[in-house]
């Protein structure tokens, strides 16, 4: 089943910033354009009553319709207007030049308003015209006038103005929402301060709480809240550790005492089967104290460990166990010292419990080998029944046994090798050694480097 990645709050805010911002753009280009188009038409209507008024002042003053002046036909055709005068009748009195007939029908019940309308010629474009009614001494005359100017209508201009707009507000709105994206990186800065504190956040560094300094409002409840819990877990986890450690010092003085009993005892028969299980009860006392130790380690760069001298140590350690059980221990490679970083208790212990699990597993006549390199690593080989590729993650699992924990262990040794390795960088690697049994190597980071 495939886990859906979790959002991205800096996604989630510009996605919603992209599209508030085009949404914005788009509704204030459609209401710039709507009140351009409103002051076209206020603009048209004004000038066409104008003219529709001048041509009514020529009516009022003229003794004889048919006979305007000329510059009044003059400057209506260099303004591109035509014009006809019609009696209550709509019969045509004047007009401009071929115009023979009215170019709206009139409408008596209007009174006095002018009337504006839109004429669509078949060749295409618009005319645009006013209908008004003048009173010129004892009766009344229609006036209409209509123009195709494009000093009178605007369209061709708000359009292209809103098309300029439209490409001056597409580099603005990117930049405004970079601008915005900057800022919001910014503001989420304390916020990434506080994930890289909580991601170093481990078991052995459990006294350490995510900081408050500079945080937003908002987030400062849920880090406060945080950092409460921090406190319980640490209190609940030092609890732990404590009982652990104290129960595995109270186990460890009556078991040497059993030990020592049992040494007196003079039927070997009798005693060795009850020494080995003691062995085993003071084997795992020993990895309770381990494991207990391995949580509340901190490494520091300035640690270094010298693994020949480790694996070297360990060897001295179990070779008088390895020699009642007829088996041996051998270390090769690494005659010069091989440093990492490290706790040389620490690496100890790992190394230890390592060879003790393959001292259990390795037939007897066998020896186990401890190898160097300069990598650095550390693998320790047995000739035991190996390990199946199956189960090669499973046995650094705690408390796992699988088939080759046949010593009574209770799967405490392989998991603090592992947790000793993530401790100190590295990463562990499981194979076979040729002629049968279990190679498992601890690759570790050079001095100096970090990973």
């Amino acid at each position: 089943m495939t886990v859906p990645l979790p959002s991205s709050l800096l996604g989630r805010i510009a996605v919603g910033l992209i599209v508030v911002s085009l949404v914005a753009v788009a509704t204030a280009a459609a209401l710039l354009y709507l009140e351009f188009e409103n002051t076209d038409n206020g603009l048209r209507q004004r000038t066409l009553h104008s003219q529709a008024q001048m041509i009514g002042r020529f009516v009022a003053t003229a003794t004889d319709l048919r006979r305007l002046p000329a510059e009044l036909d003059t400057a209506l055709k260099d303004s591109g207007s035509r014009f006809i005068v019609l009696d209550e009748a709509g019969h045509r009195l004047a007009s401009s030049e071929e115009v023979v007939a009215p170019f709206h029908a009139i409408e008596p019940e209007s009174g006095g308003r002018s009337e504006y309308f839109v004429l669509t010629r078949p060749s295409g474009g618009d005319l645009f015209g006013v209908s008004e009614r003048v009173r010129v001494g004892e009766r009344s005359v229609w006036i209409q006038v209509v123009s195709q100017d494009e000093e009178v209508h605007l369209d061709t201009v708000v359009g292209e103005f809103v098309d300029h707009l439209g490409w001056i507000w597409i580099p603005f709105v990117l930049v405004l929402l970079a601008v915005n994206l900057a800022i919001i990186h910014r503001g989420l800065r304390p916020l990434r301060a506080v994930s890289a504190c909580a991601a170093a956040i481990g078991p052995g560094t459990t006294s350490v709480r995510l900081p408050t300094e500079a945080l937003p409002r908002e987030v400062l409840p849920l880090v406060m809240a945080v950092n409460r819990a921090f406190d319980r877990l640490e209190e609940g986890y030092r609890q732990q550790q404590e009982f652990m450690i104290d129960a595995a010092h109270e186990l460890r003085t009556p078991l040497a005492v059993l030990c020592a009993h049992l040494a007196t005892i003079e039927d070997r028969k009798v005693a060795e089967p009850l020494s080995q299980d003691a062995g085993a009860m003071v084997r795992l006392v020993n990895q309770l104290l381990d494991m207990a130790r391995v949580g509340t380690l901190t490494l520091e760069p300035a640690d270094i460990a010298d693994l020949h001298l480790v694996a070297v140590d360990v060897a001295t350690l179990l070779a008088p166990f390895a020699v009642a059980r007829q088996r041996s221990i051998e270390v090769v490679g690494g005659e010069t010292a091989v440093p990492v970083v490290g706790l040389p208790d620490s690496l100890f212990r790992a190394v230890r419990n390592l060879v003790e699990n393959a001292l259990a597993h390795t037939p007897p006549g066998t020896t186990v080998t401890i190898s160097l390199s300069d990598e650095p690593s550390v693998s320790v080989s047995d000739h035991g029944p190996g390990i199946p590729e199956s189960r090669r993650k499973a046995i650094f699992q705690r408390y796992w046994r699988g088939d080759r924990d046949r010593g009574g262990g209770v799967g405490l040794g392989l998991a603090i090798v592992a947790r000793t390795v993530a401790l100190h960088g590295g990463h562990i690697e499981v194979g076979d050694v040729d002629g049968g049994g279990a190679r498992i190597t601890l690759h570790f980071p050079k001095a100096g480097h970090t990973r």
